[in-house]
């Protein structure tokens, strides 16, 4: 489960710096998309690879169980790492700095980060279950998840 958190996290750190690139004008939206879709097969892929090798010999719920603890620890953990060292620092400034204005997008780049992660996720479990599904049609017995 940690090593999934642990995909889970370095793929929400890879798409909050995709978009703070090219919110900062350093990405053109070419290279955007480009690097959007190449980093969510690499992560899918990659997700896809440890998932298979840790959860091969365990039964479907207990390898769901694992995919969602995986994604709820990220999804708790990550706005924890990120957030809340600037409510730190709002407490600790005066109020004449302007944090609010650095605090609520990093909340939505957060928010889609995490919402592409959990699409990761969710296409890893359909890529799994549908090659699983081939399998067992073409003759091959293995489990389904």
């Amino acid at each position: 489960m940690l090593r999934l958190a642990g995909i889970d996290l370095i793929g929400a750190v890879v798409f909050v710096s995709i978009y703070v690139a090219a919110g900062g004008r350093r990405l053109s939206q070419g290279a955007f998309v480009t690097s959007l879709v190449v980093f969510f097969g690499a992560l899918t892929a990659l997700w896809v690879h440890v998932e298979r090798l840790r959860g091969r010999h365990h039964d479907p719920l207990t390898r769901l169980g694992r995919i969602a603890g995986a994604l709820g620890l990220t999804l708790v953990a990550m706005p924890g790492l990120a957030l809340m060292p600037l409510f730190a620092l709002k407490g600790g400034l005066p109020a004449e700095v302007p944090l609010d204005d650095v605090i609520r997008p990093v909340m939505v780049l957060l928010l889609i980060a995490l919402a592409l992660v959990a699409v990761v996720n969710v296409t890893g479990v359909c890529w799994i279950a549908g090659s699983a599904l081939v399998s067992r049609l073409r003759g091959n017995r293995p489990p389904l998840l």
